[in-house]
């Protein structure tokens, strides 16, 4: 039986603020090593019995997804965009859905592209095996706890499936329960994590939404008139919006009597706060987990996590999160970080975009990281992938000057062309149409200087453009 890898890669991270940030959540963050969590997904489910996997995700992200796949060399079947986040049963539906016009007689393997898995080839390789049971059950996948973790769900075992080897009945799911209750769960013995993956085949997914949420399933319909739009697949965005928004585990998986669940070793762990993401970073012999660039003195039991390029030291502090991501910095004592969410709600009202918006911005051609500003003025430093170029553009109250620092671009001015290399520069006055283009094969870097009475993202005019903005 084919099975279809599908990667929910829609998810938000707040707890994760501010690297994880409405422009780039958790799941494009490198948090468990060179890769982010999603070329981690990506690259678990590269594997001869699978098929190339679809993601899906929310249309702001499109860009960033293909190229994260592209850097990893994984080609997707399909990347559907969500026009909104309507959390994982809408997200699941609307895949199954799409897996019923073009792969109706395969198994999804469902997986959140936001877990950290040390040991995949212990679940990838069942697979085929479990496939067979899929068309008649949703089968959960269970992770054998290894301490009373309160920032997990649970699932509790019930008797095995008849002609199913290492497959069981679901009695209940719990959510995250106290640590006092959580290690009432460990000395039971039949109480697994929920891990938040998945298999069953498209049909009898449907068929189970259909029963049990027939109003939800009616609205998905409506929203699956898939249309291509560059590498990827909209959805209805009018109808979309009229689609519930609910978890699988509450719209679908507590209420089936069709739920199965496989318990496995898996070193897996969902990084889904700074507590996790501590608990499951290796520690120095101080008991200190460190993410980039740190140095630590007389400190203790801290997480450290910084971005490229930036220091920091610690000195005499203890059971912190100290946390540095472009243009914010989070200093959090470890037992209150279960608090984030009112703080959160401060920054959003002081300080809207630092809670929205990293300091790099991601578009389809590349990023530009803003490096300085103030009145009259801003600095940017932009980078180009190999053979990308800009839109043909042009700006009512800005000029730009743009110096290059690697690489060779192709600037179009007015029409008129001119090539540049490392050290050589240009200027564009306002009203010019201008294009900016990588010629090379290799990334190519520039610092462009902006000058003039308004200087905000809005004041462009495009009038060609390769990606359809």
């Amino acid at each position: 039986m084919l099975i279809l890898p599908v990667l929910l890669a829609g998810g938000s991270g707040t707890r994760l603020w501010p690297l994880s940030r409405q422009d780039r959540p958790k799941q494009f963050l490198c948090l468990d090593g060179e890769h982010s969590l999603l070329q981690q997904a990506a690259l678990r489910v590269q594997h001869h019995c699978l098929l190339p996997p679809l993601v899906v995700c929310n249309a702001e992200h499109r860009f960033m997804v293909a190229q994260q796949l592209l850097e990893v060399g994984v080609d997707p079947c399909a990347i559907i965009l969500e026009p909104q986040s309507k959390n994982t049963a809408a997200a699941v539906a609307i895949a199954a859905l799409w897996a019923q016009q073009h792969y109706p007689d395969a198994s999804l393997f469902v997986t959140p592209a936001d877990h950290a898995i040390a040991n995949p080839a212990c679940l990838i390789e069942r697979l085929p095996a479990l496939a067979q049971h899929s068309e008649q059950a949703l089968l959960t996948f269970a992770i054998e706890p290894t301490r009373a973790a309160t920032e997990y769900g649970y699932i509790l075992k019930g008797k095995a499936a008849e002609q199913a080897s290492n497959l069981f009945h679901v009695q209940h799911f719990k959510e995250k329960p106290s640590y006092a209750l959580a290690q009432q769960y460990i000395e039971h013995g039949n109480y697994y994590w929920n891990s938040g993956m998945f298999m069953f085949t498209s049909g009898c997914f449907v068929r189970e939404l259909e029963q049990h949420q027939p109003q939800m399933m009616a609205a998905l319909r409506k929203a699956a008139h898939f249309h291509s739009d560059l590498d990827f697949v909209r959805v209805d965005a009018d109808a979309w919006q009229h689609v519930p928004s609910d978890s699988i585990d509450y719209a679908l998986l507590e209420h089936s009597e069709q739920v199965l669940t496989c318990p496995l070793p898996l070193q897996w762990a969902d990084l889904g706060s700074f507590a996790q993401v501590w608990q499951h970073t290796e520690q120095d012999h101080q008991g200190n987990a460190v993410i980039g660039e740190a140095v630590l003195q007389d400190s203790h039991n801290n997480l450290v996590v910084t971005d490229e390029h930036q220091v920091v030291a610690t000195l005499g502090v203890h059971d912190l999160a100290v946390v540095q991501s472009g243009d914010t910095t989070l200093v959090a004592a470890k037992s209150q970080l279960h608090t984030m969410p009112a703080l959160l709600s401060q920054v959003s009202e002081q300080y809207p975009q630092r809670r929205l918006r990293h300091r790099q911005v991601f578009r389809p051609w590349g990023s530009y990281e803003v490096l300085n500003e103030g009145p009259g003025f801003k600095v940017k430093h932009i980078m180009l992938h190999a053979k990308t170029r800009l839109s043909l553009q042009l700006h009512q109250h800005r000029a730009e000057h743009w110096v290059v620092v690697s690489g060779t671009v192709l600037v179009e001015i007015d029409g008129q062309q001119s090539q540049l290399s490392a050290g050589q520069s240009t200027f564009i006055a306002a009203g010019q149409k201008h294009r900016l283009s990588n010629a090379s094969n290799t990334v190519a870097r520039v610092i462009e200087v902006q000058s003039g009475a308004y200087l905000e993202e809005d004041d462009i005019v495009r009038f060609d453009d390769d990606y359809g903005r």
